[in-house]
């Protein structure tokens, strides 16, 4: 019963994946999709997502890493819970982070707005402090993932400090609208540079790559 139910969950999750990366080839075979629906129509943001050749590219990356991340785990999460009081809860709250995880992914690489953007950006960062900090009982591992979600977090201040720049000077904050408006200048220079602080941080990159080793306190599979 156990082993049944240890499956099923592992089933959800190589399942999501595996329909991620069908929808992604899908949309590129057909020549590209793009989705449009309203969101926030106060504010003038959109549902916007578009599977175009580089979406497909970190999408694919994404959603492909993570079947053979999701397959290893459906063998390897059973035994490291082994000794848990609940293995089954703790198998799908694991399974569900890591999902998580991976859906915010996909969405970054199809997001065709830069609020959007943000918010699967902040879903990364939730999902790792979930992932990192996997083991409760285990403080190193809490305290590794504080440190991930406090830089990750602080550095998404300046990505929308970025983003609240461009939106100003052009009006919205779609990527094609930003595209064919941006000119060269301070206002663009300035906000670039923002978000490219905060992706310099999420990636840990020098000098923001102190926290990256220390999430190592997570299971294998994360």
């Amino acid at each position: 019963m156990r082993d049944r139910a240890i499956s099923r969950s592992a089933a959800a999750a190589i399942g999501v994946a595996v329909i991620a990366a069908a929808a992604l080839a899908a949309g590129w075979a057909a020549g590209g999709v793009a989705v449009d629906l309203p969101w926030a129509p106060a504010w003038g943001l959109r549902l916007a997502f578009e599977v175009d050749g580089l979406a497909v590219l970190y999408g694919l990356l994404a959603s492909g890493v993570g079947v053979l991340v999701f397959v290893y785990a459906s063998a390897y999460v059973p035994r490291h819970l082994a000794h848990q009081d609940r293995p089954r809860a703790e198998e799908a709250r694991l399974h569900a982070a890591m999902t998580l995880f991976l859906v915010s992914m996909v969405g970054l690489a199809t997001a065709q707005d830069l609020i959007l953007l943000f918010v699967f950006w902040d879903l990364t960062a939730i999902a790792s402090w979930l992932l990192i900090g996997f083991d409760r009982t285990d403080r190193n591992a809490r305290l590794s993932a504080l440190m991930a979600l406090l830089v990750t977090a602080v550095s998404a201040v300046p990505m929308l400090v970025g983003i609240l720049m461009l939106r100003n000077e052009y009006g919205t904050t779609q990527l094609p609208g930003l595209f064919a408006q941006a000119q060269a200048g301070a206002t663009v220079t300035v906000a670039v540079g923002l978000i490219a602080v905060a992706a310099l941080a999420k990636s840990a990159q020098v000098p923001f790559h102190f926290w990256l080793p220390r999430a190592m306190a997570a299971p294998t599979p994360v």
